[in-house]
Order: C-alpha cells, then structure tokens, then sequence
C-alpha cells in the first residue's frame, strides 16, 4: 500500500550560502590545527637532531669548538 510522495524540505540559497560558510571556517580551523601541529614536531625533529650532534661532539672528546674547526677544516680539504 503507497505511502505517499515524501516531503523534502529544500534549504534556501542563504541557508545554503550559510552552511558553506560555516564549512569554510570549520576548514580553516583544521588548517590552522594542523599548522600548529606541524611546527610543535618541527621543533621536536629539530631537538632530536640537534640532541644526535651534540652526543657525536662529546663522544669525539672535542670540545665544540675543535670539532668545529676539524669540520671546517674537512670541508676544506675536500673542495
């Protein structure tokens, strides 16, 4: 037995207009999340990386500025 036509409320242009809007701002939002995101694990990379070198300069038993000139001095013999 048939029910009937469903009825369908279409939205107006405004709502319509006003949905995408608040999308948009939704979207910006993430990319500013992720952003922020993005420089703490830079920061952290930089950490570990920076952690990584000073551990080569220590266990050299240099201090940094020797292992800097023997660096330096390296490039050089190799241009």
């Amino acid at each position: 037995m048939p029910r009937g036509c469903k009825v369908v409320k279409t939205k107006t242009i405004q709502e319509q207009i006003t949905d995408v809007d608040t999308e948009i701002e939704d979207y910006k939002q993430k990319i500013s999340d992720a952003r922020e995101k993005r420089k703490v694990l830079m920061e952290r990379k930089e950490k570990e990386e920076l952690a990584v070198l000073y551990e080569a300069v220590k266990a050299s038993g240099k201090t940094p500025e020797e292992f800097l000139k023997a660096l330096q001095e390296q490039q050089k013999q190799g241009e």
